[in-house]
């Protein structure tokens, strides 16, 4: 019989992680001061692969408006602008809005990018104002993270696609992480999440197995 191990069970996640860990833990969900700028450069690289997965599931055939939520040091949001399409995003940590604007300072000026720092619950732009929508790894530390995802499907207009990279609670998580910081829901709470949302049409795929077990979701709003 093989014992499936879920984030409350695995024992590897039961030890309380380091002082190192926790302020890791904290550096990677709201990135502050100098430590902050170094955790996100690494974030870039380590993240690159699932927000250009992100990407692709948001399936873009032409040129429109793409919310991001969570953007760092605004790598997809330059990939997004060199494809044609203008980009609108929060992040919660004025670092990384500080970096991602630097980084697309010619865009930020003439507003084919509009990066904001919200207090990632609250989304600071209109109704119906966004074509698809993507968050990586932030929606385990999202204060309310059905809240944001309600405010995603506010800013989208109908017919708008979500895509979502994350961790879920179904598998075991690092123990490095600290689990006062990272809240990761399970996929059935993501998928109630969405649905509550408004979302429709909800496809989950499973990461490869990997060190960070990256999960995808897609939906769409209804016409």
């Amino acid at each position: 019989m093989t014992t499936r191990h879920t984030a409350e069970t695995d024992p590897r996640t039961s030890r309380r992680p380091s002082t190192v860990n926790r302020i890791r833990s904290r550096q990677s969900g709201h990135p502050t001061g100098a430590l902050g700028r170094i955790i996100g450069r690494a974030m870039v690289k380590d993240t690159a692969a699932a927000n250009d997965r992100a990407v692709e599931l948001l399936q873009l055939t032409q040129p429109g408006t793409v919310l991001e939520i969570g953007f760092g040091q605004g790598r997809t949001v330059s990939k997004l602008l060199t494809a044609g399409h203008r980009v609108i995003g929060t992040d919660v940590s004025a670092a990384m809005v500080a970096q991602a604007s630097a980084r697309n300072r010619r865009a930020c000026a003439d507003g084919r990018a509009q990066l904001v720092r919200s207090d990632g619950i609250t989304i600071p732009f209109p109704d119906d104002h966004a074509d698809a929508a993507l968050s990586v790894h932030t929606l385990s530390f999202m204060a309310e993270p059905a809240a944001t995802i309600a405010e995603i499907a506010r800013v989208l207009r109908p017919e708008g696609r979500l895509a979502l990279a994350c961790l879920v609670g179904d598998d075991p998580i690092p123990a490095w992480m600290d689990r006062s910081i990272y809240r990761i829901p399970t996929i059935s709470a993501i998928e109630a999440m969405l649905s509550a949302g408004r979302f429709t049409a909800i496809v989950h795929e499973p990461g490869h197995r990997s060190a960070h077990q990256t999960h995808y979701f897609t939906a769409e709003l209804p016409r």
